[in-house]
């Protein structure tokens, strides 16, 4: 078939169809498997919109943004206090929220994000030292290297992800750990197949906002590519909202689809600890990855980064 672009992960240039939204499309790669939008840069960068590129705020997306992601914030950052400098970067911070907390918690914490107008709402709460403007690179933040760098919600927004984690290598501290936290497509796709075959929702994917779907073996292969390994993939709970986020106004709130939600991110974090990352059956792919490392000092890492997920 004839392809708009190649590949992002092999650069490869054979690929088949694997989910259509409209005149767009899904495909997964012939040589490695990684399921993509096929859109080309262009089209991507002048065409695609989310809620950050508003300059106006709704109360359901700052609820969306702050108060639904509260516990998943606060669960994470109990499972990782402060390790040395205790250096912490936000890569795509948006409003700084997570930002907000990490430094409530004892971290040094900074972010950046390419959305001028949520970058200017977050340095009006944390300053413009601890919010910039830009992608993740050393020009931006002097200093040392950092102890934890985090992408929530990042990766599958990122056209070309291989240097951007490449990127996030570069800037990581000596024992450092990067976390990322994006959709998990062993979950999604067969997910909104249902939705929109049988439930006949007209559901999409995205293919102008999320570019890249990964599943744990693709962002495994991904993750090599840039240097890393996985450490743990802890599954963390998902943010606090009704089912298929269809209420922000809601968020935060206990309801049974809130409570189901958790029970089964508890569920997908054993399996996923239990199976060393080859059984995810979360909707995210949550992963801890550091620096890649011999195979006896591999296995120990994720030993010790499990039992401590496993204890928080």
């Amino acid at each position: 078939m004839s392809l708009r672009r190649e590949c992002p992960q092999c650069r490869g240039d054979r690929a088949r169809a694997l989910w259509h939204d409209g005149a767009m499309r899904y495909v997964r790669c012939s040589r490695c498997g990684t399921v993509y939008s096929d859109v080309e840069r262009e089209r991507y960068e002048s065409e695609q919109h989310n809620v950050w590129d508003d300059a106006g705020l709704g109360a359901d997306t700052v609820a969306f943004y702050r108060t639904a992601r509260e516990r998943v914030h606060q669960q994470f950052l109990a499972g990782l206090p402060p390790s040395g400098n205790g250096r912490l970067l936000d890569v795509g911070c948006g409003l700084g929220y997570f930002v907000e907390r990490a430094l409530e918690r004892g971290w040094d914490a900074y972010g950046c994000d390419t959305a001028t107008a949520w970058v200017q709402q977050a340095q009006g709460r944390l300053g413009v030292d601890r919010i910039r403007l830009g992608a993740p690179t050393a020009s931006i933040f002097g200093g040392e290297g950092f102890d934890l760098i985090t992408a929530w919600d990042v990766l599958e927004h990122v056209h070309d992800p291989l240097p951007f984690l490449r990127a996030l290598t570069g800037l990581i501290a000596p024992g450092g750990t990067v976390f990322i936290r994006t959709p998990n497509l062993a979950w999604i796709l067969p997910t909104y197949w249902l939705r929109r075959h049988l439930l006949r929702e007209q559901i999409e994917l995205g293919p102008l906002n999320h570019v890249v779907y990964y599943t744990s073996r693709t962002l495994t292969a991904a993750l090599a590519e840039a240097g890393l390994e996985p450490a743990a993939w802890p599954v963390f709970v998902p943010p606090q909202v009704g089912f298929a986020n269809r209420d922000p106004s809601q968020a935060g709130r206990r309801s049974k689809v809130t409570i189901a939600k958790n029970a089964h991110a508890r569920v997908a974090g054993a399996l996923a600890r239990f199976s060393g990352g080859r059984v995810v059956v979360g909707a995210d792919l949550d992963v801890l990855a550091r620096r890649s490392s011999p195979e006896g000092v591999r296995t120990e890492a994720y030993r010790a980064t499990s039992e401590r997920m496993l204890a928080r």
